[in-house]
């Protein structure tokens, strides 16, 4: 029978009374058979997952009748489940030692159990297959992950690009415009012109175009094009550089002279800038020269500035055609902007 110390706690824990059951095992030989049955059957596999119950068939009667247990103790005795297997269990290795169980016993219990072990088998297998798919899934999420970002930078790339050349377009096209209406560089020469509408159109949009895009060709040749379509003052045939740069400065105002010179200046150029831009260099020069007091002067200043050119810095034609000296003012003043920004 069941003992107790105290009725009264409420962490009492019963266990049942293995002298009983080992009564009744000598008066009902069978019983051993049926316990060691039904405790096995009352491990239940119910979808590959193992899980306890109580068995409520006679012998789970029969359980509650040793233990002592009544109707009002009964969910005590589900919530301790486990202790009473334990309890059995112990009783039934009992049984086993004695050889008090028969064959047949024996059978299910191993068949039973080698069902229970197949089942965790396959329940692992099947967790283990579903890792695998889970990691496979996982591979394939993070493959369309950096497919999908390398196509959205790609897109953002082509939308900032379209974004720099219409840009650059809307500020070339207004540049071109102004100066084709007589809005800018007005009673200056067409010389003098070309440099400072290169200058302007290569501080606008169309510089950070070249830079974003690599593309050097574009927009230089686009310019070029547009000068020698809209000026109308330019000569056909080849001419002589430095006769057009003194012809230049002496069809200037004084103020003009000053304000280009001051526009175009070298003099606080680093020497690396003055190596790129040959033509720049003798156009400022010419200028700087030409405003010099009358009798510090040269009496041909673009010809000393083309002979400085040609002594400090680069060798430089002396003749050129319109669309040669346009290109070479052009690629000059793009490469420069270019490097002071890069430089900055």
């Amino acid at each position: 029978m069941i003992n107790f110390t105290d009725k009264h706690k409420s962490n009492y824990i019963p266990t049942p009374s293995i002298p009983y059951l080992e009564e009744l095992q000598r008066q009902v030989p069978v019983v051993g058979d049926k316990a060691l049955i039904d405790l096995i059957n009352g491990i239940q596999v119910s979808k590959d997952i193992i899980r306890y119950r109580k068995n409520r068939s006679w012998f789970g009667q029969l359980f509650d009748k040793v233990d002592g247990s009544d109707n009002k103790r009964r969910l005590l005795l589900d919530g301790n489940f486990i202790a009473g297997q334990e309890a059995l269990y112990k009783w039934v290795l009992e049984l086993t030692d004695s050889l008090r169980i028969s064959q047949v016993a024996l059978e299910v219990t191993q068949n039973s159990l080698l069902e229970a072990r197949d089942a965790i088998r396959n329940q692992k297998q099947r967790l283990q297959k579903q890792e695998e798919a889970l990691f496979e899934l996982s591979n394939q999420l993070n493959q369309l992950a950096e497919q999908v970002s390398i196509r959205l930078n790609n897109l953002e790339a082509r939308m900032r690009q379209l974004e720099v050349r219409v840009a650059a377009h809307e500020d070339l096209d207004h540049i071109v415009t102004a100066w084709a209406a007589g809005q800018t560089y007005t009673k200056l020469p067409w010389a003098v012109q070309v440099a400072l509408l290169a200058r302007e159109v290569f501080s606008s949009s169309v510089v950070m175009y070249e830079l974003e895009t690599g593309d050097t060709k574009r927009y230089r040749q686009l310019l070029v094009n547009k000068i020698i379509a809209i000026s109308k003052q330019l000569p056909n045939n080849f001419f002589s550089l430095s006769d057009l740069l003194d012809q230049s400065w002496l069809a200037m105002t004084k103020d003009n002279q000053e304000l280009i010179a001051a526009l175009l200046e070298i003099r606080s150029v680093p020497q690396q800038r003055l190596v790129n831009t040959p033509h720049l260099f003798v156009i400022g020069t010419t200028l700087e020269l030409a405003t010099l007091p009358t009798e510090a002067r040269p009496s041909k200043p673009a010809q000393s500035a083309l002979e400085l050119c040609r002594a400090q810095i680069d060798t430089i034609s002396r003749t050129t055609d319109a669309r040669e000296f346009i290109t070479a003012v052009v690629e000059e003043t793009a490469n420069d902007c270019i490097s002071i920004i890069a430089n900055s």
